[in-house]
């Protein structure tokens, strides 16, 4: 068999998908929430008999290569590299080409990682030890060191192949401006972090400043290998515990996610360097919808919790903070106290309860204006829960609080109009609610032809063909019709050899489509169902026609044409009384 064909029988639809989204069994298939829309109830179903994984509300998904493509959003070649790799499958007759610059920056990065862990010697190695990390999670996590050197890495990396330009673009160079010709090594006197893509590929480098300086965190550039908007530190070594623990922490930096998985806790990532963003949030709801919040304990801190809350309300996803008994960031508390940092994280507290904290480190309680400050931040966010038993319950913790009478609060509450609209959100990104497909009845037929092969020959009995028919779906009939001919049964494989390869896996998705709107059919009840199918089809197609005779018939000047579309016209009328 060729790679193609090795790749699918080594790896199953179940276990592909599976690695990326949370599955639960639902009868013959198994479901999970769609990783293409905003999914709010599992509606995307994997069917291992098909081998095809399809969404009917975003009209999304295909079999294993098609699945990849879209959630890695790569060409085809890619998706069979990314399968091939797992499967253990040679691609011999399958090579990117060489100048592939996202491939090349990546491979430019490894070299450079290489580069930076040797400058890692024993002194420099001490910085990572002082902080409480092992020699195992130093090399786990491929730490390096830059020297105070303005063309060390590039000199290295030009003599093992590659081009000034290329290591340009990779961001491992910079110029001191655009007039400038000359480059440089961007990273200088830094203990460097690589970071990896959820895929395992080093696609850029954050880097902490040796000693005093500023910056004191450098990050890689935006590169055609490196969008930092996509990328979470950590979630490469961490997203088997994510979905174990059905949790992801998220945290502000490097050091804080090395130290949560060294304490055991490997469900923790960072932002690469910016703020937390909807795709970022997208990213992680393939693995759980859940997850916990554990910046800084400052101010600055404190900012970036709400907006993360904020964006992740927008993105449907269940939230808990977990506030750092111990220092002022998780790698302090860890530091100091692994277990206090565990116990964090089982007493993460809900939303509502971060936000009266918040308001209450924010504003002074003790003075008139701070309660009212206290006062116009609460309550908005109080009125968003629609019912009274909720609202009443933050309500008396405000009122004891500030100090004051729970009914006053009340009258502000039902006083208060909030915007139209009204939801916390820090993106400019809208919001896409998936348009569902209506699938036609000729599409609903074809799906209980492919599922209950043997009901085909009510459909040739029945099915009047002779007539104008839906243009979307002809093409299957008529090649059920062919292979029906041929070997009186329609069989799948056969039915495959007289379409084209792009219409293929569209025979999966409409057999699917009847698994899902019509589960535990009896072959006699799927009969009773494709004979009031094609009843109805027939019935539309004979209208759409009898209209368009009629208006051909008034339209026609030639008396010859008028009798023969007479006749024509006729025959559908009789046609219509045998199925009525």
């Amino acid at each position: 068999m060729n790679h193609l064909e090795e790749i699918r029988a080594k790896l199953n639809i179940e276990e592909v998908v599976g690695s990326y989204i949370q599955l639960k069994k639902a009868g013959r298939n198994l479901k999970g929430l769609c990783p293409f829309h905003n999914d709010s109830r599992p509606s995307f179903t994997v069917s291992p008999e098909k081998g095809i994984a399809y969404c009917f509300s975003c009209n999304t998904g295909g079999d294993i290569f098609k699945f990849v493509q879209l959630i890695e959003n790569v060409e085809f070649p890619e998706a069979v590299r990314i399968l091939a790799d797992r499967a253990n499958v040679p691609l011999p007759d399958f090579k990117p080409q060489a100048h592939n610059q996202r491939l090349r920056i990546i491979e430019a990065n490894g070299s450079a990682t290489k580069f930076f862990q040797e400058q890692l010697d024993k002194d420099k190695r001490k910085y990572f030890l002082d902080r409480g990390l092992t020699e195992e999670t130093i090399q786990k996590f491929r730490l390096g060191y830059a020297p105070d050197s303005y063309n060390s890495l590039k000199d290295h990396l030009v003599k093992i192949g590659y081009t000034e330009k290329e290591i340009l673009d990779g961001g491992l160079l910079t110029q001191r401006s655009i007039a400038d010709k000359n480059t440089y090594d961007k990273f200088r006197k830094r203990f460097v972090f690589p970071i990896l893509d959820h895929q395992d590929n080093i696609v850029g480098f954050g880097g902490r400043i040796d000693g005093d300086g500023e910056p004191k965190y450098l990050n890689s550039p935006d590169t055609p290998a490196y969008n930092k908007s996509f990328v979470l530190y950590g979630l490469n070594w961490g997203k088997d515990m994510i979905k174990k623990e059905d949790l992801a922490i998220f945290v502000e930096g490097y050091m804080d996610v090395i130290a949560a998985h060294q304490a055991g806790t490997e469900n923790t990532v960072a932002t690469s360097g910016t703020a937390l963003t909807i795709h970022q949030l997208k990213l992680i709801k393939r693995y759980t919808p859940n997850i916990a919040f554990s910046f800084d304990q400052d101010p600055a801190g404190l900012e970036a919790t709400k907006r993360s809350i904020e964006l992740a309300q927008e993105a449907e996803m269940n939230i808990k903070i977990i506030e750092v008994p111990l220092g002022k960031d998780p790698d302090e508390c860890i530091k100091e106290s692994p277990e206090k940092w565990k116990e964090a994280i089982i007493n993460a507290v809900p939303v509502m309860d971060f936000y009266l904290s918040y308001s209450l480190k924010q504003f002074d309680r003790e003075t008139l204006s701070g309660k009212k400050e206290i006062m116009n931040f609460m309550l908005p966010l109080i009125k968003q829960h629609k019912g009274e038993v909720e609202q009443n319950e933050y309500l008396e913790r405000l009122a004891l609080e500030i100090k004051t009478d729970i009914k006053l609060l009340w009258n502000d509450l039902k006083n208060l109009t909030l915007k139209k609209g009204y939801q916390p959100t820090t993106s400019s990104e809208p919001k896409t609610v998936p348009v569902k497909q209506i699938f036609s009845r000729e599409e609903y037929l074809l799906g209980f032809i492919f599922q209950y092969p043997n009901s085909y020959s009510i459909v040739d009995e029945n099915l009047i063909d002779s007539v104008p028919f839906d243009p979307n779906t002809e093409k299957f009939y008529k090649a059920c019709k062919k292979v029906y001919n041929r070997l009186s049964a329609v069989g799948i494989e056969a039915l495959r050899e007289e379409l084209d390869s792009e219409d293929h896996g569209k025979v999966e998705i409409y057999s699917l489509l009847i698994e899902e709107h019509y589960p535990d059919f009896a072959d006699d009840a799927a009969e009773k169902e494709v004979m009031n199918l094609v009843s109805s089809i027939n019935r539309s197609n004979l209208i759409n026609v009898q209209k368009e005779y009629e208006f051909r018939i008034r339209a026609a000047k030639d008396s010859e044409e008028k009798t023969l579309l007479l006749n024509q016209y006729n025959q559908i009328l009789k046609l219509k009384t045998k199925i009525n």
